[in-house]
Order: C-alpha cells, then structure tokens, then sequence
C-alpha cells in the first residue's frame, strides 16, 4: 500500500506550507488583505480590533485576542504595508530559529498565548489610564476608546523566547545580545511614552510620532507571556533542547576573567563524523513530527551494528557523537517514545 512522504511534499521558508509558522503568516496576510479590500471604512476592526471601553462596556471579550491579526490600513499603501510588513518580518526572522529546536506547535503555542498576554495588558493599561486620567483621551496609544491592532505582542513573546533560547546571539538593531534584545525595545518605548506624558501634562499638547503610536504595554504583555509560555512548555511539555551550534559564555568565578567556551576537538580524527551527526541531530531537532523523523531515520540505518545499551545514548555526549552508528540509536530513542510507529 502506497504511503505518502510528508517530506517530499512543497516547502516555503524551509517549512512544510501547513507548518504553523507559515500558517500565521498566511492568515495575518489574509486578514490584512481583507481590511485592504473593505477600504478601511473599519467594519473589521470595530469588531475585532481591541477597543477596551468595548470589551469591559459591550462583553465583546473575544477582541483580547482577535486584534493580533489586524493591522493598521488606510491613508497611504505604503504605510499599510510597513505596519504588516515589519511584524511579519521580525515573526519570520526569530520564529524560524525557534522553530527548528522547540518544534511548530509548540511555537505556536507560544505566539498565541504572547498574543492573549498582550491583549490582557493593553486592557489593564487603559483601563488604569482611563481611571486614574493618567491617558489622556485624545491620546492614540492604550486608550480606553481607542483600537489597538497588530501581531507586535505575539512578536514580542516569541522574541522573548528567541532571547531564552539565543540568549547570546547578536542583534543588528538594537545592537545587543539576545537576551537584552526585547527588554530594551520595551524600556525604550516607555521611555518615548512616559515623554510625550510629561509633555502633555505640562503643555495640554498631545504630540504625535512613529514611536508614540506603538502600544507598549501590548510588547510588554507579550513579552512577559513569551517568556513564561516557554518556560512553561519546558516544564510541562517535555524538555527542549538547547541549541548545540551556539556558543554560550561560561560562568566566571570570581576573580577570573570572563572567558568563551571553544570547542576542543580540532583536529580531531572524529571531526567529519561529529559534524555528520550534529547536522542530522539539528535536522530532527526542527521537526515536531514523529513519522517524519522516522521517514528520515529509516533510510540511513546502519547495518550488523552492536549497539550500546539503551540508557547509555546521549546525543549531548561526545562519545556518542563521534560514533557512526548515532541514527540507529536515534531511531531506537524514536520509537520507545512513540510506541504507535
């Protein structure tokens, strides 16, 4: 009986095109191309953009989550475009890599729930703002009768959770480490906030910017839910792996230098076959799907092997990495975890 091959099927951005990442992208260009087409008379956003007099006076309780995929349209087509353009971008750049080492669904979940998070905070804010008269009521950002629109607060967390996983990587902007990366962006919005706040308090003028209509509290939000989400599903939905090609600072101890972990197998007659086994480990390692591992594995098994026991094999370890035989203690691993292959 002919069997389908879920790997031979089309890809986009090194996915499967069902693969959740590429199934957010898709349906926030959809819903994006719906609000192009309506005009921007704001039918589309009035019931589901994040107007907070609207959830707390009209119960419309769904638009906490729903405004994470709309965006700004009207006036110009270029800014339409910039608005949808930048949050898929940067969902794009960080969730590929999250991706490849948490799993799809597993991200996903990690987005919609920074999407809730955000959504919660920009109701807290404005709600606080609007009681205490700390927002002004001509102010464009978390105001109580204003709409909040846009995926920044699911960026935000999955960002949050890129700088767990990463978090050494390097950033062009802002030009930090990873794990600096979302709380700076964040401070620095507020600091924007908190100045056009003082300026309006002393002045009675509301000045407008590029930074003034982002609404922090929603990055804020989404950040924070991020990066419990992942914390969570590390705890709850089994351990995620950290990545093995990234280089992490080693803990000094005091009165030493700070000092950079290298690897020290250089020149190491095991290296071709080290390296072999790191690329097909980091292959699997993206992939959320047992039947697609095991299409993977299978293939590549060796033959008359004497494996080691079972409780012996650690990918992590340098032994087992340098052994020829890693695929079919991997494949072993597979199915003792998922019984039904």
């Amino acid at each position: 009986m002919a069997k389908r091959n879920p790997t031979s099927g089309p890809k986009l951005f090194g996915f499967s095109i069902v693969h959740p990442l590429n199934l957010v992208l898709f349906f926030n260009i959809f819903v994006w191309a719906l609000l192009m087409m309506e005009g921007g008379r704001g039918i589309i956003t009035y019931f589901f953009g994040l107007n907070p007099s609207f959830v707390i006076e009209k119960k419309m309780y769904w638009q906490v989550f729903t405004y994470g995929f709309l965006h700004v349209v009207g006036g110009d087509f270029f800014s339409s475009l910039i608005h949808i353009g930048m949050n898929m971008f940067g969902l794009f750049t960080v969730g590929f890599w999250l991706c490849r080492y948490i799993g799809g669904w597993k991200f996903l979940s990690v987005y919609l729930l920074s999407q809730l998070g955000g959504g919660l905070f920009v109701l807290s804010f404005s709600y606080i703002g609007w009681k205490t008269g700390l927002v002004p009521e001509n102010s464009i950002w978390d105001s109580y009768h204003s709409a909040t629109v846009g995926a920044s607060g699911g960026v935000f967390g999955v960002l949050a959770a890129f700088s767990l996983m990463f978090p050494e990587a390097r950033f062009v902007f802002p030009p930090v480490r990873a794990k600096f990366a979302p709380w700076v962006l964040i401070g620095f919005g507020f600091s924007v906030d908190a100045y056009y706040l003082l300026q309006f308090h002393s002045s009675g003028v509301m000045s407008q910017s590029f930074f003034g209509m982002m609404s922090n509290s929603g990055h804020l939000g989404g950040a924070v839910f991020g990066l419990f989400s992942l914390l969570g599903l590390q705890r709850f939905g089994g351990k995620t792996r950290t990545p093995i090609f990234v280089k992490r600072w080693e803990r000094p101890k005091e009165n030493q230098e700070r000092v950079i972990v290298r690897p020290k197998n250089l020149g190491d007659p095991f290296e071709t076959q080290v390296r072999k086994n790191r690329e097909l480990l980091s292959q699997l390692f993206g992939i959320s799907d047992a039947k697609e591992k095991e299409n993977i594995l299978s293939p590549i098994q060796a033959e008359n092997t004497n494996l080691c026991p079972p409780g012996d094999y650690n990918p992590d370890d340098m032994f087992c990495l340098r052994c020829e035989w890693l695929q079919n203690c991997e494949l072993r691993k597979l199915k003792k975890d998922h019984p039904e292959l």
